[in-house]
């Protein structure tokens, strides 16, 4: 159970304080000790059957299983393995009563649900460049940008032109609203009547006043752009910075590995902003394996591409995605690029009230989601103990 917290100390711990990833020991995502921490609470979990003694069990035996499976891989490499995240919420699916799940013996419950993540440090010097930038460099950029603000809020507070356009803005919504003071009873009266005629020239009165207004803010906007662009290019330049840098350190010094057992459903890591999976571009061989291949993020990193809360098991939207699906799956997608578990294409399989011909903690299904650089992936692909990952699931 407690094994993964023995490799933790072996970690340089970074004496850092504010990073990307708001952890204070290194740049990497740090391991989220109290979800891990709260799947491993057997006896809080099992109170009122939310979780039953066989699924925990389950549970133990995957953390292990995996755990010395890849510190096996990652010590033949001299790499650093710890586990980032495990989960604890027990639920049951969507269409399923909580009320009813709880008093479900273990003889009728569906296919029981599990996931964990690692994250491996391939290499150390790249670990100790990104914690150097994010110490000393980005700092002393963020101070000057800090700077440059200033400097151009003191100038817009000097410019005397730029005062006198904002003072004309006022001037006209001031104008504006007495117009619709003076003539609101008569526009009530022409709304009330259908007067077309008058009904246009109430608005265009107004529309003229909210012309004048909108070429002044133009103005406005164009000479602030010029009065402080210091500030405002000095900033782009920093977040684009951001941006690359956190992809290319993250992506040079650690690899996430992610598996997910009985899911519902399983998508490859990314969608197209209309919630519909995006296929990776790129098949791969794996021996055993339902599917396999590499997808790259068709689109640009940003800032939250790469960061982690407490709750996320892999990244938001990497660069590039290694996805292995094992186990029994349907043949179609659904709309979504979704594909389905087996066992969903059988009511019996997956209600409250039917005995289960694979109880509720056999592996029916897994994914195998590797995020990182894509030659890390296929290292990580082709060295792990592929034939044992096959073994935990109910042939």
């Amino acid at each position: 159970m407690g094994r993964l917290f023995f490799i933790i100390p072996a970690i340089i711990l970074l004496p850092f304080g504010v990073i990307a990833q708001e952890c204070a020991q290194w740049p990497a995502p740090c391991p989220h000790s109290t979800e891990i921490n709260g799947a491993m609470d057997f006896a809080g979990r099992e109170q009122g059957n939310n979780v039953t003694p066989q699924e925990m069990a389950m549970e133990a035996n995957l953390r292990n299983t995996l755990t010395d499976m890849l510190h096996n891989f990652t010590r033949s490499r001299h790499w650093q393995l710890y586990e980032l995240n495990e989960s604890n919420y027990d639920r049951p699916n969507t269409s399923i009563s909580f009320a009813k799940w709880c008093a479900a013996p273990y003889e009728k419950r569906p296919p029981h649900q599990y996931e964990i993540s690692f994250i491996i440090i391939v290499n150390k010097d790249s670990l100790e460049a990104w914690r150097d930038w994010l110490k000393n460099e980005m700092p002393q950029k963020a101070n000057q940008v800090a700077a440059d603000m200033n400097a151009g809020a003191q100038n817009m507070a000097n410019d005397q032109v730029l005062k006198a356009q904002m003072d004309s803005v006022q001037y006209y919504a001031q104008l504006s609203a007495k117009y619709m003071q003076d003539h609101f009873a008569a526009y009530q009266s022409d709304l009330q009547s259908n007067n077309e005629k008058g009904i246009k020239k109430y608005n265009d009165g107004l529309a003229e006043y909210q012309k004048k207004q909108d070429a002044l803010m133009k103005r406005i906007q164009d000479r602030a752009s010029g009065t402080n662009s210091a500030s405002t290019n000095s900033y782009k330049q920093l977040d684009a910075e951001k941006v690359s840098k956190t992809e290319t350190f993250i992506n040079a010094s650690v690899v996430l590995v992610n598996f997910v057992f009985n899911p519902e459903h399983a998508t490859f890591g990314l969608t197209d902003g209309t919630q519909v999976a995006v296929i990776p571009q790129k098949s791969l061989t794996i021996p055993g394996a339902w599917y396999a291949g590499l997808l790259h993020n068709p689109s640009p990193s940003d800032g939250q591409s790469y960061y982690m809360s407490e709750f996320d098991y892999v990244y938001d939207h990497p660069s590039n995605i290694g996805v292995v699906l094992f186990g029994k799956w349907q043949s179609k997608r659904n709309a979504y690029n979704y594909t389905p578990a087996a066992y969903m294409a059988n009511k019996a399989a997956d209600d409250l009230e039917s005995l289960k011909m694979v109880k509720c903690d056999k592996v029916q299904n897994m994914v195998l989601r590797v995020e990182g650089r894509p030659d890390y992936i296929k290292e990580v692909l082709n060295g792990i103990d592929m034939a044992s990952i096959q073994k935990l699931v109910t042939q």
